[in-house]
């Protein structure tokens, strides 16, 4: 049987190119920009068992590859998908989808151009799921116009991997383009849609064998959250913990963490999708309550044992979580041969019919709707009777006055007598709670300096998660404005100390996807008028929080220049608000501004700039990490 030549493009640690490798594809030559996984190739390359050992590893910058030295090669197709970042869940969390006004959006366009170079029969592209929905579908139809304009007739669809043997739930969106003929996408070979009706691989069948005889559970992983993973059930994660899923000491607001805070697996279920750049608390965690090894990983993304990750743990769960699963390469690819080759195949992937329907959606809803019974179960069996924990308390009237001392930002103490001389600054605090408030009154002292601001600040709409208190309301007399951030960790102390949560976030929520139950005010009084303090009361306000405004409207509300913009952004950039542009964030684009919370970012890890980065490289623009 012949060999169909083919060019891998954007080639990662080689997903897509083990599977199509495996269906029979010969790999003449990947073009992949980071050195770490080329380092992969490279050694799977020599070993001569996924690729020819005459297969050529182009490390740049696909901006860079000339595909004139492959024109006329016999090359009969072409694999690869872009990076997805500027399109991907993670991507609108992080700060907004721009799509193909990032420059990695715009890399389709390399993809085409090499297209008419090489000119091949077929072509497989894969990216995220949520490609055709992002900004309307504009950058969808962008992509699929330039195809079709290149000469190709497009078939896509959104398949998730485990319709297709691979023990995870990742949908992908995969586009076939094709130079003549039709195509269409395999039947599953796994789940309810399959005609074999062979059952979903689940994690613990992938990984059986790996297993060490009378493992016991860890206690935990340590850290902020860590010692909270032994008790999340199976299939569930941090939202275990909230009071939506009915538990009786809720520690995270609803939808405050990405999805995959202390997600552990249901070992008899396929896991969700590998992430590439996990946290610490980021899953999917073993049901063991540790994190997968290399080895399981690749199986859980199907990858042979034999073929060979290079680099640190860190290196190899990032070049895992970014590949193409092989096991679904491979279906896809014995498709493409058997009616784009006319290969005979066995006639084991069978050709969707025309009104197919994917359930996998439908049984992803399922599954959510099943997560509170689980969740009920694990409560009732910690806690019993939950009446005791949800009846609100009646609180006494209570006051209690000390003053803190602030080393730095981040250091503070706490003493119950008024500090002797020599301390240069401090805050006196008359922390009261009564019924349902919180009041805290605070006032900074530093010598004979007078405070010149004041600051009023109100959060209501906590008792969902403080079922004794409904609102905290602080009013401070500052000394300058760098000390708001001392009241809102003020505040953060005031609340964690009185619930189970861990920070001002966990109960705020993610800006992005939070339940607005929590609502914040902010009020400054000052004698001089400034910028600063405007933006600081604008800002404060958990309305101007959480989405784009565009820098016209701004310098209207703030009334302020252009330049001045700039500068006061700085401004409130330095004192942790997290104020994202498109000079800080280039993904969210020009002329709009991001404020992602109402006070200032209270953790030292905690940035408030992005990891992304615009960098010369001589004539083009590359990003950089």
């Amino acid at each position: 049987m012949r060999d169909i030549k083919t060019l891998s493009l954007f080639s990662g640690a080689g997903g897509l190119d083990v599977g199509f490798h495996m269906a029979g594809f010969k790999i003449v030559a990947c073009v992949e920009l980071e050195a770490k996984y080329c380092r992969s190739l490279e050694s799977n390359k020599q070993r001569g068992t996924f690729f020819d050992k005459n297969t050529v590893v182009h490390n740049l910058d696909i901006r860079k590859f000339d595909p004139v030295m492959y024109k006329d090669s016999g090359i009969e197709c072409i694999i690869g998908g872009p990076p997805c970042q500027t399109f991907s869940a993670a991507g609108r969390r992080s700060g907004g989808v721009i799509g193909t006004q990032d420059l990695r959006g715009q890399l389709y366009e390399e993809y085409c151009h090499i297209l008419d170079v090489i000119k091949p029969r077929v072509f497989v592209f894969e990216n995220v799921y949520g490609l055709p929905g992002a900004n309307n579908g504009e950058p969808w139809r962008q992509i699929v116009k330039a195809f079709s304009e290149h000469g190709y007739d497009l078939h896509a669809e959104v398949i998730d991997a485990a319709d297709y043997g691979v023990p995870q739930h990742r949908e992908r969106l995969v586009m076939v383009g094709v130079k003549a003929g039709e195509f269409k996408f395999p039947m599953p070979t796994h789940g309810p849609d399959s005609i074999s009706g062979k059952p979903l691989v689940s994690v613990e069948k992938a990984i059986y064998d790996l297993q060490v005889p009378g493992e016991k559970p860890s206690a935990g992983l340590g850290g902020l959250y860590g010692h909270l993973l032994p008790e999340v059930p199976e299939g569930l994660n941090y939202a275990f913990f909230t009071a939506e899923m009915g538990h009786p000491e809720p520690v995270f607001a609803w939808r405050s963490k990405f999805h995959d805070l202390l997600y552990k697996v249901n070992r008899s279920e396929p896991c969700r999708t590998l992430k590439a750049s996990p946290g610490k608390f980021t899953g999917p965690f073993h049901w063991n309550s540790r994190h997968f090894t290399v080895d399981e990983l690749k199986r859980l993304q199907s990858f042979p044992d034999d073929y060979v990750i290079e680099g640190s743990y860190g290196q190899c769960v990032e070049q895992i979580g970014n590949s193409v699963p092989p096991r679904l390469a491979y279906c896809i690819a014995m498709s493409v041969k058997e009616q784009i080759f006319s290969l005979s195949c066995g006639g084991e992937f069978q050709p969707r019919p025309l009104l197919f329907k994917s359930s996998f959606r439908q049984r992803q809803r399922e599954r959510s709707l099943s997560f509170k019974v689980v969740a009920a179960e694990a409560i009732k069996k910690k806690y019993g009777s939950l009446t005791k924990y949800l009846d609100p308390v009646a609180v006494a009237p209570k006051t209690t006055k000390s003053y803190v001392v602030r080393a730095t930002r981040y250091k503070r103490e706490v003493f119950d007598k008024r500090p002797v001389k020599d301390v240069s600054q401090y805050s006196e605090l008359i922390l009261t709670e009564g019924g349902s408030h919180i009041r805290i009154d605070m006032d900074e002292f530093s010598g004979g300096v007078q405070s010149m601001i004041h600051i009023e600040v109100r959060l209501s709409g906590l008792r969902k998660y403080l079922p004794r208190f409904e609102s905290l309301s602080l009013s401070a007399n500052i000394l300058r404005i760098d000390d708001i951030f001392n009241c809102w960790k003020e505040i953060e102390v005031g609340l964690v100390e009185r619930s189970k949560f861990f920070t001002l976030i966990d109960i705020y929520g993610h800006y992005a996807n939070r339940g607005d139950v929590v609502d914040v005010e902010t009020v400054v009084r000052r004698e001089k008028d400034s910028a600063l303090l405007r933006a600081v009361e604008f800002f404060g306000q958990t309305r101007n929080c959480g989405d784009f405004l565009t820098e016209d409207y701004l310098m209207s509300s703030l009334k302020v220049s252009r330049e001045e913009l700039e500068v006061v952004v700085e401004s409130m950039r330095e004192l942790r608000y997290d104020i994202r542009t498109f000079h800080s964030h280039p993904i969210i684009g020009k002329g709009r501004v991001l404020c992602t919370y109402p006070f200032p970012l209270l953790s030292p890890k905690a940035m408030v700039e992005s990891k992304v980065r615009f960098t010369a490289v001589e004539d083009s623009i590359a990003f950089e990490a």
